[in-house]
This record gives structure tokens, C-alpha cells and sequence, in this order.
């Protein structure tokens, strides 16, 4: 049997018009792939780099696009042992040109699905894993962040900033976020972002050394990369780790060769997509992330919801950077 449904793809790189909904065919799933009706999806920053075709992954046309969604399972493979028809499931973001999740329907294989947590709603449902299991992997297996570190997350309002921030806040380290305006700040700090740089109006190295009494950060989180690197490599510690894991700035990013020697400190070029491919350290993840979501020590922040077919107006809001937290697409009501 097949599945009729709509889908968002894409036939060829550009800006957001190259993205449209498509009545496609899709083929029962095989092996380990598990099929899935959706009810919602996330958005991610590295949606739009995929279908500008800047992402570490390259589509393959005609391409599906997205990586996070929530739904009933409604068919598995011969392979799959971890779920069955009628469980409610969640998809982690993984490298691969052929499985998106953005329409009416998806197929992802079983080792990048896990259960819905039954404490989150649908929204929050879709939104777990590509904030988490980024800054997990660049937290605890790169950074080796402790209680007591300071922790510098530039672009804080944005998800994957705010995954970051529960995950060090939880490890207990202190966090340091950063904006580009005072426009979200009072909404940051009602959300206890306590320590915050606004970049446009303040100087990031002074203010770093400032809020760690001179000791330097020993830990950057940064979404931002580029000349943007500049305003805080002076600010690091001894042995401080910087990981690199978005591009929005789109000057080229050039290697601080001399400034990393001097705080004898890493500069890691970072994807979670090279973590979660080695199964067993991504199981890891999976139970570090549930338990902490399951106990409310987690939750995801949901910045805006939109309707299906109203898309391209999310992925419009995404791309005018108003949002704090995740922003969501309902498919499902």
C-alpha cells in the first residue's frame, strides 16, 4: 500500500520561493522505517540553510525538507521493535538527504524516533531534539561543562539558545546570553537569563570579564560565528572551548589562530549530526534528555504557532529573528 499526502519540497536551491506544498506518494516504510501521520512540526535554522543549500547536507531533488515532528505512528517496517501502530512518537534531527518530516505524513527509521512525553503538548512535543541533543553533545562531550563554569550562549533567544541555557543551568554553570537588541530583554530575564549582553549597544569582551569577576568564559556556545567571534575570543579562560555550530553571520569564519594558542583553548567546528550517527552515544542522549524533560527540569519554549497553510509565513518570522523559542507549524488540529 501507499500513503497520498501533502508534503513541503523543494526542486532546486534559492530563497524561501523555492518551497512548495506537493501531493506526493509515499511507499510503505521498509526495514527499520517507521511512518508517521503528523501533527505538528518545528522549524529550525537549519531548514533555511538547506534549502539555500549552504547545510553540511545536500538535498537531493526532488528534496523534503525539516527534521523535527510529532505524530500517531500509522505503519512500521519488519525491522522495527522499538514501536507499534498507534504510538505517539517524536523525530531527532540526523544527516540525511532522503528522510524529511514536513507534511502531512513522514518516515523516519526507528533509532531517531523516541516516545512523546506524555507531560509536553503537541507543540512542545515536536521541539525537543535539535534544541537538546545539539547542546548535549557540545555541553557534556566537547565542552565537558561542570557545575561552577561560566557558559557564554550568543543568540539566546533563539531555541537553540534556550536548550542550551536549561542544560548548562541544570549542570550548574553560569550562563551569560547575549541579544542584539533590547527589544527581548525583559522577556529573557523574565525567563531567568539574569546575566545578558544586548551586542549592539555594549562591549561583549568588557562585560564578559566583567560578569566572571576576570576569570574568562570557559565555554561559548555560538550560533553567530564570523567577525562576531572577535568581540569575546580576549574574554576566554585558560583551556576555554568555543563551539561553532551555526553561520548567521555571512562573512566568511577565519580560523583565531593566535588568540586560541594564547588561552591554550579549542575552536570546534560542530554538528550534532556527527554525534547522534554513533548509535550508543545517542541512546545516551535520548535517556539524559527524556528523564530531564520527563521530570519538568526541561521544557521547551514555544515561540509562535502557525497553521499548514500558512508555512512560508513561518519560515517569514523565523527569518525576521522576532521570535523567542521554537516555532512550531500545526498540520494536525
Amino acid at each position: 500500500m501507499k500513503t497520498n499526502c501533502n508534503i513541503i519540497s523543494f526542486h532546486e536551491c534559492g530563497e524561501l520561493d523555492v518551497l512548495n506544498v506537493e501531493n506526493v506518494t509515499i511507499q510503505d516504510p521498509v526495514n527499520d522505517e517507521v511512518l508517521f501521520k503528523v501533527d505538528a512540526f518545528a522549524l529550525n535554522r537549519a531548514d533555511v540553510l538547506h534549502y539555500q543549500g549552504f547545510h553540511t547536507t545536500l538535498p537531493d531533488f526532488p528534496s523534503r525538507i525539516g527534521s523535527e515532528a510529532t505524530g500517531e505512528v500509522v505503519k512500521i517496517g519488519n525491522k522495527v521493535t522499538d514501536f507499534k501502530v498507534g504510538d505517539r512518537v517524536t523525530s531527532i534531527p540526523f544527516n540525511t538527504a532522503k528522510y524529511g518530516v514536513q507534511g502531512e505524513y513522514a518516515v523516519v527509521p526507528q533509532n531517531y524516533l523516541t516516545k512523546v512525553p506524555e507531560n509536553l503538548t503537541v507543540e512542545e512535543a515536536c521541539s525537543i531534539w535539535m534544541q537538546y541533543s545539539t547542546a548535549y553533545f557540545a555541553l557534556f562531550h566537547i565542552g565537558n561543562v561542570t557545575k561552577g563554569d561560566y557558559v557564554f550562549i550568543p543568540a539566546i533567544s533563539s531555541s537553540a539558545g534556550y536548550g542550551c541555557f536549561e542544560l548548562a543551568r541544570d549542570a550548574g554553570a553560569t550562563i551569560i546570553g547575549s541579544t542584539r537588541t533590547s527589544t527581548k530583554k525583559m522577556e529573557l530575564e523574565q525567563l531567568g537569563i539574569n546575566h545578558l549582553i544586548i551586542t549592539q549597544e555594549e562591549n561583549v569582551e568588557k562585560r564578559l570579564m566583567e560578569l566572571t569577576q576576570g576569570a574568562g568564559v570557559s565555554f561559548v556556545y555560538d550560533p553567530v560565528a564570523g567577525a562576531f567571534c572577535d568581540e569575546y575570543l580576549e574574554a576566554l579562560s585558560r583551556g576555554a572551548v568555543v563551539i561553532i555550530y551555526g553561520l548567521l553571520d555571512p562573512n566568511p569564519t577565519l580560523f583565531p589562530l593566535v588568540p586560541l594558542i594564547r588561552k591554550k583553548a579549542i575552536m570546534d567546528a560542530y554538528s550534532q549530526f556527527n554525534h547522534v550517527e554513533d548509535i550508543d552515544k545517542l541512546n545516551e542522549c535520548k535517556k539524559y534528555i527524556l528523564d530531564r524533560v520527563e521530570k519538568g527540569v526541561l521544557k521547551p519554549l514555544i515561540g509562535k504557532v502557525f497553521d499548514f497553510k500558512d508555512y512560508k509565513k513561518a519560515y517569514e518570522y523565523m527569518l525576521s529573528n522576532q521570535q523567542v523559542g521554537k516555532i512550531v507549524v500545526r498540520v494536525n488540529n
